[in-house]
């Protein structure tokens, strides 16, 4: 493929996802932005767990969606929500989900971030197991519904389940902060709720501990991949006070974060194909550097669009005329530059060890995006703040 139809396809295809993902994830962010400062002041572990929490939807529920793909194709799975094996992954998710979660809640604590810690605890575990049913069969749904429509699910699932996870985080969040906040008994009478809804679900799917086990590869993934992004974590909550004070930046975080890691997932993947159908020669080879060079004339644009709708939203839910970010404008493409040349490095490193990087490299870079773009928002809030 020459530069030009490289250019080509990276606004024609890559483009228009890359802006629906923006736009899901500003309604996030709409949430966050919103309710930041009464979080920091309020709930500040939620804010050390959150970018955890957010990694770990992705890759619980997008590892989910590949195995339920792989399931179909062989013949293991029926093509209908109702079969058994739906539910078993839906509740091994939710494990997989609640016992990372809690582990980042408890360090949280032991690092001194104890207040409201009890309340913080179990809004993490109610949104959890709530978000995880609707995230599992909604997953189980789409791999479905393209499989019967002979649709390749690897290619459309995994996305749409990974904007689903950010659609859903933050807002069920907020929305059990603000249940505590109304009315606290129906807070505990929905928690409690929640909790024997799993009691009753791990018992109807006779998910046992040995049908764990089978899963302890991922589990030891993504739970190694949650304690990593409490870098993430702890760095939110040690500058949300220097964010919220950028205003724009508290509504912009989420689709900040998601951008980085779509630039960085979209290099891993094109470049896990080039190095297995051997188009890559060597680690300076011209194919992938054209790849990230058309990539990287989209970032300009995605940068702007960041700006005006955290601009837009800012002015509408707070009243509020923040100024134009010309910080994160001008500094966005580089900072994108960088991910996707780490997210090239990383794959051909771990191809070069004979590991495979579409089941290691996606995961750890749209990890490792998430702390380089917490780290980033800092920076240009200190710029933005001169702080």
């Amino acid at each position: 493929m020459s530069f030009g139809n490289k250019v080509q396809s990276a606004f024609k295809v890559s483009l228009p996802s890359l802006i629906v993902s923006l736009v899901i994830g500003f309604f996030g962010g709409t949430f966050l932005g919103k309710y930041l400062d009464r979080i920091r002041r309020d709930y500040p572990g939620l804010l050390v767990i959150l970018p955890g929490m957010m990694g770990l939807r992705g890759n619980v529920f997008s590892s989910m969606a590949s195995r339920f793909s792989t399931m179909l194709y062989l013949g293991e799975l029926k093509p209908s929500v109702k079969d058994r094996k739906v539910l078993e992954n839906v509740v091994i998710a939710m494990l997989l989900s609640l016992i990372p979660v809690t582990l980042l809640w408890a360090i949280g604590v032991i690092r001194g971030v104890r207040y409201h810690a009890i309340e913080i605890l179990f809004i993490v575990i109610g949104s959890t197991i709530l978000v995880s049913l609707i995230l599992g069969y909604f997953t189980a749904g789409i791999t479905i519904l393209a499989f019967r429509r002979d649709v390749d699910p690897d290619s459309l699932a995994a996305p749409l389940v990974a904007s689903m996870g950010d659609l859903l985080t933050i807002p069920t969040l907020v929305g059990f902060i603000l249940l505590l906040e109304r009315n606290s008994m129906e807070f505990w009478a929905l928690n409690g709720f929640s909790v024997l809804m799993l009691f009753f679900l791990l018992t109807f799917s006779r998910v046992g501990l040995s049908k764990f086990k089978e899963y302890k590869q991922l589990f030891t993934t993504i739970t190694a991949l949650a304690m990593l992004s409490l870098v993430s974590g702890f760095t939110l909550e040690r500058f949300s006070g220097l964010i919220a004070s950028s205003v724009i930046l508290g509504f912009a975080y989420p689709s900040i974060l998601s951008s980085f890691g779509n630039y960085g997932s979209i290099i891993a993947a094109k470049t896990s194909t080039k190095l297995n159908l051997g188009e890559i020669r060597g680690y300076l080879s011209r194919e992938p550097f054209e790849e990230i060079f058309a990539l990287l004339l989209t970032t300009p644009l995605i940068g702007l669009l960041i700006n005006l709708f955290s601009l837009a939203i800012a002015y509408l839910l707070l009243r509020e005329e923040p100024r134009f970010a010309f910080e994160l404008a001008l500094t966005y493409p580089f900072m994108a530059l960088f991910i996707m040349l780490y997210a090239y490095s990383i794959s051909y490193v771990l191809f070069q060890h004979n590991i495979d990087p579409d089941s290691v490299a996606i995961p750890l870079i749209a990890n490792n995006s998430d702390i380089f773009g917490t780290i980033y928002v800092v920076l240009i809030a200190k710029m933005m703040v001169g702080a």
